[in-house]
């Protein structure tokens, strides 16, 4: 009868299983950010943006940046502007200028600053 061995698999061999680094940066969007974007899709979309896209890290992006969201406006191949988490803030720029929106305490909170604002931010 063969014995379970719960971290590995008997007669010297192993299974390893590798699990993600947490980012050490803490750019990197949190469960309660994520939730927050899945809450905002129907409204940013009667407002105008068809597209709320969290951008996980690729190869060649800088290795302080995890993951981010882009917002995207009806029609458009480009995101009007970018979200990420910056240790406890949500740091919000411009995908046009590179230039900082704001500093915000929560992805909804900037969600709503930048989708519901009446005069054009870009």
């Amino acid at each position: 009868m063969d014995q379970l061995h719960p971290f590995g698999s008997g007669a010297g061999g192993s299974n390893v299983i590798a699990f993600r680094p947490a980012s050490a940066t803490g750019a990197c969007l949190s469960l309660r950010d994520r939730m927050d974007v899945v809450a905002w899709r129907d409204p940013a979309n009667t407002l105008g943006y068809d597209r709320l896209v969290i951008h996980e890290r690729s190869s060649c992006d800088p290795p302080d940046l995890d993951s981010f969201l882009g917002i995207y406006r009806r029609g458009e191949v480009w995101a009007s502007w970018n979200l990420a988490r910056c240790g406890a803030w949500v740091l919000a720029w411009c995908s046009r200028s590179g230039a900082d929106v704001g500093r915000f305490a929560s992805v909804a909170d900037a969600l709503e600053a930048l989708l519901s604002d009446k005069r054009a931010i870009a």
